[in-house]
């Protein structure tokens, strides 16, 4: 009797436009709203293609992976009950569904499954589309449905409020053929959402634990800088007391946390570049986990100040790049408590000079000269007339010596009078090396009185290629030093530019890093510096190790060797010199079947 009351109701409503008596407020007011779109001749849903589909599956991918755990239970729970369940966007596109197998099949004929798009400007009334407008959970059942085709369908639907921004992401609706009676339809849809919803807040709560740990990582690398951390919602997840005393453009700040839901679920590149200029005076990044954005770091630049001691040489600066440099600055620290001469020694670039320079500064002679010889310049007439007039490491502080080992033999024996006589000055020795000097005495090429002289204690610093993890904090420090000591802006990079930097080999370690800074800074217009900004040679993948080369050549030469011996492994083992157990761990390394024959 219900049904045809509201089916009379919907017909007076179609034919005159007459207002109905019978009907429920929501299913009116959605009738309004629907008649302003040319719809009611619609027999089924409208439908997105595979590729549109996908698109607004990759937007709501954490909607999805937070229902999914209903929706699995749903395929065994729902099967012989009539009932299905449906997943639709905040559009109210559907990008999943699970329950009845018979009522599954029956539903492709209105769209009723992934892809068809059910916002009540599509189709009309419907429990999808009319919750996704009310913002609560709604039946609507047979002829209540604006378009007639629909109404051989019930539906009962309930938003899906996110966690923190209080935006519907979506619907929960469970659907099934009219005439067949559900009463706890509405009371199910709401209780899958809300199991969604606790999933949602399970996986913003390990966001946020996430977010911590990167702030964690990158407060050890810069320092006390100022910083806040936004999660997905805008919300503060952390912010230390310096950023609330400094920032002082809490508009921007408000305008930017309002930004932050509606770009969320865009790529980490995407959201960088959309947001690179929201906060001027502050240097913002990215946070993704897995490759999706979780969160937004904001950084406030200090000004620098000048000094005549260099902007940003000191140990703790040097060390907070990375782990490695931590470890590297902690020995050197410890080195730079005694009088013990100390030997640096790192491929050309690599900051042994830097690193020296620091150490003087952390040591007992730290108000003293630092006096650095470049020893390729030295010959045995001038070392000779120098050591005559006392004239070099007679002062205290440090006698830096770079590239002893590039000195003749002559003059390296004038070296060690000249580093004995610095020393019993009370001047401390530290030595510059871009090769081994061990391996150069060994080869006879070093004298071993100056090598052990020299060498109180090692120092090595790795190249850029070895310590990648610390190239974006070095760009980002190198930047910062260049900007204030050339008193201009300071270059910021997108995700995309510093994806390619931290690609990239270095085989000019930190000269060619600071070369490139230089270069960009003088060439940009805007400071912003995107993957098209960078050199050729960035944009290129990074060439392949002598390693890898190694590796296909041996590869090759297994394959050529079964080739030749049609198969036989034993004989393959022979003709290449290897114990057969040998052959066969070369064959799992390579990915090469085993297949023996005889």
């Amino acid at each position: 009797m219900e049904s045809f009351v509201r089916k009379r109701e919907w017909e007076s409503f179609m034919g005159m436009g007459q207002m109905p008596v019978g009907m429920r407020p929501d299913v009116i007011e959605s009738w309004k709203r629907s008649a302003q779109h040319p719809i009611s001749g619609r027999t089924s849903a409208p439908v997105l293609n595979d590729e549109g589909l996908e698109h607004r599956r990759v937007l709501s991918r954490r909607l999805s992976k937070a229902a999914q755990g209903a929706i699995n239970r749903s395929r065994q729970l729902l099967i012989d009950t009539n009932d299905i369940l449906l997943l639709s966007d905040s559009t109210g596109v559907l990008i999943d569904g699970a329950g009845d197998p018979h009522t599954l099949a029956r539903a492709q004929e209105t769209h009723l499954h992934p892809g068809g798009r059910w916002s009540e400007d599509e189709i009309g009334t419907n429990a999808i589309g009319t919750a996704l407008h009310l913002g609560r959970s709604t039946l609507i059942q047979d002829a209540e449905h604006f378009c007639e085709a629909i109404q051989c369908w019930n539906c009962a639907a309930t938003p899906v409020i996110e966690p923190g921004t209080g935006r519907i992401l979506g619907v929960v609706d469970i659907s099934w053929p009219a005439g067949i009676g559900q009463p706890n339809a509405v009371a199910l849809s709401a209780a899958l959402a809300l199991q969604v919803e606790t999933e949602l807040t399970r996986m913003l709560s390990r966001e946020h634990e996430v977010l911590l740990e990167k702030l964690h990582i990158r407060r050890l690398r810069r320092g006390n800088d100022p910083m806040l951390i936004l999660d997905r919602a805008g919300a503060n997840v952390f912010s230390t007391e310096e950023f609330a005393r400094f920032c002082d453009d809490d508009d921007a700040l408000h305008e930017l946390r309002e930004r932050i839901p509606d770009l969320i679920d865009l790529s980490p590149e995407q959201i960088g570049q959309t947001l690179t200029d929201c906060m001027e005076g502050t240097d913002l990044e990215v946070i993704a986990d897995h490759g999706e954005a979780i969160g937004i770091l904001l950084s406030l630049r200090r000004p620098q100040r000048r000094t005549g001691k260099g902007i940003g040489t000191g140990l703790r600066q040097i060390g907070s790049a990375g782990t490695i440099s931590a470890a590297l600055c902690t020995q050197a620290q410890r080195l730079a408590e005694t009088q013990m001469p100390v030997l640096i020694e790192g491929e050309t670039g690599t900051g042994k000079t830097f690193l020296a320079r620091a150490i003087h500064r952390a040591s007992a002679q730290g108000d003293g000269p630092f006096d650095l010889i470049d020893c390729v310049q030295l010959t045995e007439e001038t070392l000779r007339k120098d050591l005559a007039a006392g004239a070099i490491g007679t002062n205290g502080g440090v006698l830096c010596l770079n590239s002893p080992g590039a000195t003749a033999k002559p003059v390296q024996k004038l070296l060690f009078t000249l580093v004995e006589q610095a020393m019993n000055c009370g001047t401390r020795i530290v030595a510059l090396s871009a090769r081994s000097l061990y391996d150069a005495m060994c080869a006879g090429d070093f004298r071993s009185d100056l090598y052990f002289r020299i060498a109180g204690a090692r120092l090595h610093i790795p190249p850029l290629r070895e310590r990648d993890e610390e190239i974006e904090p070095l760009l980002r420090q190198i930047a910062q030093i260049h900007a204030a000591e050339a008193r201009r802006r300071e270059l910021r990079f997108t995700s995309g530019a510093m994806t390619a930097l931290k690609r990239y080999n270095w085989p000019g370690n930190l000269i060619e890093m600071r070369n490139l800074v230089a270069s960009l800074d003088a060439l940009s217009p805007t400071g912003l510096i995107d993957e098209r900004s960078l050199p050729p040679e960035f944009q290129k993948p990074a060439p392949r190790t002598r390693a890898e080369t190694l590796r296909d050549i041996e590869r090759a030469e297994i394959q050529g060797a079964i080739e030749a011996e049609n198969g036989n492994l034993s004989r393959v083992a022979r003709r290449l010199g290897i114990a057969r157990s040998t052959l066969y761990l070369k064959l799992d390394s390579y990915g090469i079947s085993r297949q023996r024959k005889p």
